[in-house]
């Protein structure tokens, strides 16, 4: 399935990967449609299957990120004890994504622990990835 291509789940054991499978959504967007705002409770994060997303900082509406790759991570604000999203995601066009609530994701990583150091390893990685990212964009 997608988690396989998603690098934030390596490495993780295949019965930990089943069990947060069963627990996603499947959720499709047009393209202009938002799928979370900034200050929005973030209580969810998103893989993504197909399509393309822009995330935009407001109220200035500026990119700080595109995503298109099957596999990759958005809302990661959910994974990191945010309260509340940092940016804005806009489908570019039309978008097919898993959706995660992170409680469900968190009670599974607690109980096994090696499958949640693998995970918050890889997060780590995919958020030095993106902030290396960022300070391109502002070069």
């Amino acid at each position: 399935m997608y988690l396989k291509q998603a690098d934030l789940f390596w490495g993780i054991s295949q019965c930990v990967i089943q069990s947060i499978t069963a627990k996603a959504t499947q959720e499709a967007f047009q393209a202009g449609s938002v799928i979370f705002k900034a200050g929005d409770p973030a209580d969810c994060f998103y893989v993504m299957i197909k399509g393309r997303v822009r995330l935009e900082l407001q109220p200035t509406g500026c990119r700080v990120y595109s995503s298109d790759r099957v596999g990759e991570i958005f809302g990661w604000s959910a994974l990191i004890g945010r309260q509340e999203y940092s940016a804005t995601v806009i489908c570019e066009q039309q978008t097919m994504v898993l959706k995660f609530f992170k409680e469900n994701l968190c009670h599974l990583l607690d109980q096994d622990a090696e499958s949640a150091a693998i995970f918050y390893k890889r997060l780590a990685c995919a958020l030095g990835n993106r902030l290396l990212t960022a300070y391109e964009l502002i070069e």
